[in-house]
């Protein structure tokens, strides 16, 4: 019996197999067996491609007979199939540790596990000490190798020293499972193509039921997260098949995507097709004959363009070509045929394994995933600029697209902004060690921002640029500003750099007009790399512009909490003019002594400077105190017939704002004006008058 677990390793959905609880009998039941039959057990079932489950048996042995090394020479092997690079680090170093020309080969292993867990300098030591030893002639394949695998791990080292602006986050909601997903493709609206399996478990192929095959699913976004998984019709997907790898047309009306044979379990062979849209239904699957190749491998295709700016279609293959698999193309015809299909290069392809294409046109640049040129772990991407027969020299893409894992099929979205790539790197989905399965990653392309602007008057319907203000952008820190720089206005528009996921505070001064403070949140997943916008100036026209007074109850001090908002006018107008001071006068009713009412007075004055100097931090140095008691009232505190008037008294009972302007011939009118409330006995349902 064999078990599926789907694992997206190099080209296509390749198999291992896995025992899942009720499954296979565990181990435990054959207590009677020997460590040779259960050695035995473990070398079929990795004949049979069930690495988990020969995992199993030989853990088990290996506790039995610790010192027969040729049990944790396989458990390094058959961990490494399965991507758990910890355990094949542990048996691989156990094997070397034992006996190093036992298995020359697995200090090459050992190496190149050290290096997928990230210890890039103990890789480093490894590999070296692997290419001064003794080797056996099967082994010397791997020097060439093992050269490589050093300059991944200098290029690693660099790069960590200097990783991209590039931000890599793993894709919340409805695309991600336990098994395997890949081949995500960026759709318009906010969705996403991909592959995936419909169950997101293990399962028994000779007597599950479940549908284990893998399909084409799209998902679409909701806040933060992908809902509504859906699984395509068939066609395209395939009942009896795998199938995935799929891309569409930017009308969504075609489809090319893969169909993999199930009858070699272990390898499975794949071929490309297409489907076209009618209506709602898609027309039968049609092979691209002209595109595969009878024996060999075709799958991953992508769209792309030739040096003529003509379409062509790249796919990666494992027929003859440098190594491995190589990526290939060919000419898309206006009838949809295809032209010869060509190499694509020694500057893409190497001696190991290119695959999972992505062309971005509107940088003119090829992504590929490859371990043939230098990595940073096993599957690396990298980017290539110009056409087929007019390459640059492939670059690694850095850190963090890159990890110390595999890490491929990186795709992005038209303005090249955004995107999806595929990792088993740590913190994915996984059923088996941290390393184990693949998942979606979301990609954000973090490139350099500008703040591009100008000023205009406030009302101008031309948008006429304000020539010589001097625009100050400030980076805001919680209650603190940092300088980021300052421009002079002139007919070209000004231009700030600026940072995602940041705050700013931009100023605006220019004689003649009220200064202007622009506030602005660049966001962190801000797909445009030039922020346009245009600022307004208000002139500043002399009339007048009124002060609010502070009105008090009667025989009270203290600021009540109405006016508390109300002294804000003030603040600003002290903030927007650094020159301003302002003159704090108190007043009193005529109700007590004239002496008792100047201390009322002085009492009410110093209270408002307090609460300016406290809570509103304007500095002592700007505001001056002064009071008048009861002899300036604001309106008479009797009616015309002598009799007491409540509501003339309460608004006596006051705190004025002068302000002191630094240019009176250039400052506004200033006039006193407030709102009486009802908490000081005046206003609107009190009038004062008896019934």
């Amino acid at each position: 019996m064999k078990y599926l677990l789907l694992v997206l390793m190099i080209p296509l959905t390749l198999i291992s197999f896995s025992q899942t609880e009720g499954g296979l009998k565990n181990v435990e039941k054959y207590p009677k067996y020997k460590w040779r039959k259960k050695l035995k057990i473990a070398r079929k079932k990795i004949n049979e491609g069930s690495y988990y489950n020969a995992a199993q048996y030989l853990e088990d042995a290996y506790k039995d007979k610790p010192e027969k090394i040729a049990i944790p020479h396989l458990l390094g092997e058959v961990n490494m199939s399965l991507r758990d690079y910890v355990s094949a680090e542990k048996y691989f170093q156990a094997v070397v540790t034992k006996d190093a020309e036992a298995y020359p080969s697995d200090q090459f292993y050992l190496a190149q596990s050290q290096k997928m867990n990230g210890k890039y300098e103990e890789a480093k030591k490894t590999f070296n000490a692997y290419l001064v030893s003794k080797l056996d002639k099967g082994d010397a394949n791997y020097k060439t190798l093992a050269k490589i695998e050093l300059e991944g791990c200098d290029t690693a080292l660099a790069l960590l020293k200097s990783p991209s602006k590039i931000k890599v986050e793993k894709t919340e909601g409805a695309v991600n499972t336990a098994i395997q997903d890949y081949s995500p493709k960026p759709l318009s609206g906010n969705r996403i193509l991909f592959s995936s399996q419909k169950t997101d478990t293990a399962v028994n192929l000779s007597t599950s039921t479940a549908d284990y095959y893998s399909s084409i699913f799209t998902a679409e976004k909701a806040g933060s997260s992908y809902s509504n998984r859906t699984v395509m019709l068939s066609p395209p997907n395939d009942p009896k098949a795998h199938t995935g790898n799929a891309i569409l047309t930017t009308d969504e009306k075609t489809i090319i995507y893969t169909k993999c044979d199930q009858s070699a379990i272990v390898k499975m062979k794949c071929n490309l097709y297409r489907s076209t849209k009618n209506g709602a239904e898609w027309t039968n699957a049609e092979e691209l004959k002209s595109l595969n190749l009878e024996g060999f491998t075709t799958t991953e295709p992508a769209y792309g363009v030739d040096k003529d700016g003509n379409p062509i279609l790249y796919f990666a293959s494992n027929r003859e070509g440098k190594g491995g698999l190589d990526l290939f193309y060919a000419l898309v015809n206006a009838d949809g045929t295809f032209g010869a299909v060509q190499n694509a290069g020694a500057e893409v392809n190497s001696v190991g394994d290119e695959l999972s294409p992505f062309y971005d046109k509107k940088n003119k640049t090829l992504y590929f995933s490859s371990n043939g040129h230098p990595s940073i772990g096993g599957l690396d991407v990298f980017k290539i600029s110009g056409t087929p027969g007019a390459w640059g020299a492939a670059v690694n893409a850095g850190i963090p697209i890159n990890s110390s894992a595999d890490d491929l099929y990186l795709a992005l979205d038209d303005k090249a902004a955004k995107g999806f790539m595929v990792s088993n790197r740590a913190g994915t989905t996984s059923s088996r060690g941290a390393t184990c399965c693949d998942d979606i990653w979301t990609v954000i392309v973090q490139r350099d921002v500008f703040l591009k602007g100008f000023y205009v008057k406030r009302g101008d319907a031309s948008n006429t640029p304000i020539l010589g203000v001097d625009g100050s952008l400030y980076k805001v820190n919680g209650n603190s500003f940092e300088f980021v720089g300052n421009n002079i206005t002139t007919p070209a528009p000004f231009v700030f750099p600026v940072k995602r996921a940041t705050a700013y505070k931009l100023n605006g001064n220019k004689e003649g007009y009220w200064p202007a403070i622009d506030n602005l949140t660049i966001a962190e997943d801000e797909e445009r790399d030039t922020i346009s916008q245009i600022f307004y100036l208000d002139p500043i026209i002399k009339t007048h512009i009124k002060i609010p007074n502070v009105y008090f109850a009667f025989d009270k001090s203290n600021v009540i909490d109405f006016y508390k908002g109300q002294i804000d006018s003030v603040v600003k107008l002290l903030n927007d003019h650094p020159a301003y001071s302002v003159e704090v006068q108190g007043h009193t009713d005529t109700k007590g002594t004239d002496e008792y009412n100047e201390k009322l007075s002085v009492k009410r004055a110093n209270e408002v400077k307090t609460f300016l100097i406290k809570k509103k931090k304007i500095t002592e140095d700007r505001i001056v105190v002064k009071t008048f008691g009861e002899k300036m009232p604001a309106v008479p505190n009797e009616l015309p017939t002598g009799e007491d008037d409540p509501e003339g008294r309460a608004r006596n009972r006051r705190v004025e704002f002068k302000i002191i302007t630094d240019k009176p011939d250039d400052a506004p009118e200033f006039e006193s004006t407030g709102e009486v409330v009802k908490e000081v006995k005046t206003g609107p349902g009190f009038t004062g008058k008896k019934k």
